[in-house]
Order: C-alpha cells, then structure tokens, then sequence
C-alpha cells in the first residue's frame, strides 16, 4: 500500500473532531477524520442542541470560570451561523433564538435576571405576559418568563455543515481498528504529524492500551434523557424549581415524519443509565402537572435516552470541568469538550498546541479513496420504541 502522509489524523466525528476538522481543514491542513460508527453518533446526537450562555449554571451557584467561558460561546456559534466565524455554519438551522426560563410566582426571578446582568453580562429579556408565545400564554403557566441569549441548534443540520464540504475527507473504521488506532495507521502506511482522539467514551480506554494514560483521570456523568413525541407546541425552556438545577429542560424536534418531539434533561433525566424509564416519565408528567396545567398531554407517547457522558475529571468540586480537557502525550492528544457548547474553544486549544509544534498547514488534500466513507447518524428520536 502507498505511504499516506498527512498533517492531521483524528478518531471521532463527535462535535469535538469535526469542529476542529472543519477549521483545520479551513486553513489548509491535510487532515483524515475516522469514525467507527456513523458521523455525530453518540454524545453529540444526543445534545439538545442548546448553546448555553452560562446562566443556567449561575443558578446553581455556579458564577465561576465555567460561568464566564460559558457566556462568550453563544455569539461565537452565531458569527459561525452567520458565515462569519472560524467555521462556515451558514447551512446549519437554528431550532430558536433563545432558550427560555419559566420561572414560577414566588421563584427568585429578580435574582435570576441579577446575575445573568451583573455577573455574567448575558442578553437577557424579561417578557410581559402580552409578549409570551401563545402556545405558553394558554398552558396555565404562572411565574415569569425570561428569554436568554441561548440559541438551540439543529444538531443534525451542524453535522451536516462541518462534514459535507470535505465529506471525501471522513473515513469509517471497524470497531475492532478503532480500539487499535495506531496499529490501524501503521497497517494502512499512514502517518501524521499529530494525531487527536476526540471519542469522548472511547478515549480513556484507548490511552490506557497505548500506555499513554499516566495521569489521565476522566469522570462520567449518566443522564436518562426522556423523550416525548406528539407533542402539543414547540417549547424551549428550562423549568426552573428550587434546587440547583432546572426541574426539566425542554427542547423540541420534528422526527422525519414532522412529528414534533420534546426531549427532556435537567433534573427529570438525571439518574443512572439503567434506572427504570417509568421514573424520568413520572417525573416529567409532574412537572407538566405543575407548570403547565391546561395542557393536554393524552395523546403522547414516551421514549428514554441512556447516555454516559463522559469527559475530563473536575479539579475543582467534581462537577464539571471549567473548561474543555486535553490530555497530552507525545504521541497524540486526548480530548473532551465537555459541552456542545465548548466546541469552538477546543477548537482554539488544539490549534494552539500544532501552532506550538510547529505543525503548519501543508495546503495539500489526499486522497482517502482507499477507505469507506461514513455516514451520517440517525436522530434518537428516530430510531427509538415509544410507548403510551
């Protein structure tokens, strides 16, 4: 087989590889993307989609670095919506300008828009009632409503705007070579100049195989997202209750056949992988109960979403990184986002360590003919079994 030599190799077309592939890819590097599934799977398809601006975590006392990195990574997904940014988004759809807060009568809504004014500079809006979506002026829903600067993207629409214009470029691997990259590499006569793993769940396993995982530590934080389809209106918002965290956060989705879907974290979802489904349904019916008491929710039928996040252990409190994480070696790079929201940082972390190797763009593009292409992935709420 022909020597392959490129600047770039990446395992992973999460958010994190192909924000960086489509960048890199920008400025002229000669970079191949190799996924062992399908392009977005795993913890990116199952984001929401919201591109936090902070104040979600300031709520939970959280007014802290992750707060404030937080709070500049909204108008840097916009300018890359507009065209304007680092990486070309123009393609991509947004599903809502802004992500809601609903907070009910009595529920510290000064102090909500407090700190998102004072302590995060956030774009926030208290909305009069006469300014409310209809859909949630006849819910039943009592309290405030406060919009933020917090846009909820259409993940697939991203995928499809980081990989379709150097799709030539992302390659697909078996499982069995995605636990050996570098035998994989070797067997196929490619070399890099770096070599990146962005395969959140895959990437622990692979460092310690490889004896590169001195001083790793990663942490995982399961979720079991619910799912709600026939749903009544589109809604993106966060409940907001009493403990440090939103009740339920809701997005919505349209499945291929239109039908509109909420798909729900925050407290509701918070539970181990293998809890029963029953538990996140109970508690999203009560929230409804709550908050939204006129609405009807007979016709919907139920879905739930195990996901094991996973990504750089927190130094501080064991919550969640302040930043996106980056494990060095030699050989490679080991890296989470952390967030969807973090993506465009990482990016900038990983370009910073080639600008300091010295690994400039060569301004070639090989041909990666001789592997398969990858595909896109399927949305969760396309692929899942409902129930009444």
């Amino acid at each position: 087989m022909p020597k392959t030599e490129v600047d770039v190799d990446i395992f992973g077309s999460g958010i994190a590889g192909l924000w960086t592939f489509h960048r890199l890819k920008r400025l002229g590097y000669d970079i191949l993307l190799l996924e062992k599934e399908s392009i977005g799977c795993g913890q990116t398809i199952a984001s929401q989609g919201i591109i936090h601006s902070g104040l979600k975590f300031s709520l939970a006392g959280k007014v802290n670095k992750l707060a404030h990195s937080i709070s500049k990574m909204p108008e840097i997904w916009r300018a890359a919506l507009r065209g304007e940014g680092d990486v070309d988004l123009s393609s991509a759809k947004m599903s809502a300008e802004s992500q809601q807060l609903l907070i009910p009568s009595g529920f510290m809504g000064g102090l909500t828009k407090l700190v998102a004014e004072r302590a995060l500079g956030n774009n926030v809006h208290a909305a009069p009632k006469d300014e409310w979506p209809s859909d949630l002026k006849n819910s039943g829903f009592k309290g405030s409503l406060i919009f933020m600067d917090e846009p909820v993207l259409n993940v697939p629409s991203v995928l499809r705007a980081l990989a379709e214009p150097y799709k030539n470029c992302i390659r697909k691997i078996s499982e069995e070579e995605s636990l050996k990259p570098f035998h994989f590499l070797e067997e196929n006569n490619i070399t890099a100049k770096r070599i990146i793993f962005t395969s959140a769940g895959r990437n622990h396993e692979i460092a310690k195989s490889s004896a590169h995982d001195k001083g790793l530590e990663t942490q995982k934080r399961p979720l079991l997202q619910g799912m709600m389809k026939n749903a009544p209106f589109p809604l993106f918002a966060h409940l907001v209750g009493k403990t440090d965290k939103p009740i339920a956060s809701i997005t919505t989705h349209e499945m291929s056949n239109g039908t509109l879907v909420w798909y729900l974290g925050g407290l509701v979802a918070e539970r181990s992988t293998d809890s029963n489904p029953q538990d996140v349904i109970d508690a999203a019916q009560k929230a409804f109960a709550s908050y939204l008491p006129n609405v009807d929710f007979s016709n919907v039928e139920w879905s739930t979403l195990p996901i094991n996040r996973v990504e750089g252990k927190s130094k501080t409190d064991g919550w969640m990184p302040d930043t996106p994480t980056i494990h060095h070696t030699q050989e490679a790079l080991y890296c989470w986002p952390t967030k969807l929201t973090f993506a465009p940082m990482l990016g900038d972390m990983i370009l910073e360590n080639l600008n300091n190797e010295d690994i400039t763009p060569s301004n070639k593009e090989s041909d990666f003919g001789f592997l398969p292409p990858a595909d896109y992935t399927e949305t969760p709420w396309d692929k899942a079994k409902w129930t009444k």
